[in-house]
């Protein structure tokens, strides 16, 4: 099966996120996406960062019983910080039947290469792009093993949802489900 790996920390999952990966399944010739639920993103800092289990699960409450988007919590098993290239390799060991490839925007393939072990990556995993808002891909737009994906451009961050959900002002960026969860549980409430 043919597996394209959306990696992020999904402090909290979107609408945004669901609609690039359905956008994935459609245009890039992918069978399943899997939603990998990072733990600690080495380049970030982990302020403001919800509990995994948490946005574990918000995630598996916003896939619902798609049958196209998955969870994976593969990271969690893994020594932290987690690097894409491990988290490559361990699922590839795992299931040998499947060929996996490496979502993401065109902002972080711009520093792909702070990346650990990034010429590996390049060499042994397809990378499907999607475009951000100023990002074009860098140096490695046009490299043999990256496609960028012509997706809807959209103007939402978690970020941004973290800070109206600290106003208790819910936005339409968020499914029913994750709102519904996020509201009862107070989630992101003393967010700055």
């Amino acid at each position: 099966m043919r597996i394209g790996l959306f990696y992020g920390s999904f402090n909290p999952i979107h609408r945004g996120h669901l609609e690039i990966a359905s956008c994935f399944v459609e245009h890039a010739d992918l069978e399943q996406i899997w939603f990998v639920v990072s733990p600690q993103n080495p380049l970030k800092r982990d302020i403001e960062l919800l509990g995994v289990e948490n946005r574990l699960e918000l995630v598996y409450a916003a896939i619902g019983d798609d049958e196209k988007i998955k969870c994976c919590e593969v990271e969690l098993g893994l020594p932290k910080p987690s690097f894409t290239i491990d988290t490559m390799k361990e699922l590839s060991k795992a299931h040998p039947d499947h060929e996996f490839s490496i979502i993401m925007g065109t902002d972080n393939l711009e520093n792909l290469s702070l990346w650990k072990n990034y010429e590996e990556i390049l060499e042994n995993y397809r990378i499907f792009a999607y475009p951000r808002t100023g990002y074009t891909g860098g140096l490695f737009k046009d490299h043999p093993s990256v496609t960028i994906i012509d997706s809807q451009l959209l103007e939402v961050s978690a970020t941004m949802l973290r800070d109206q959900i600290s106003k208790q002002e819910f936005d339409q960026w968020l499914p029913s489900q994750v709102a519904e969860i996020i509201k009862e549980k107070g989630y992101y409430a003393s967010t700055k």
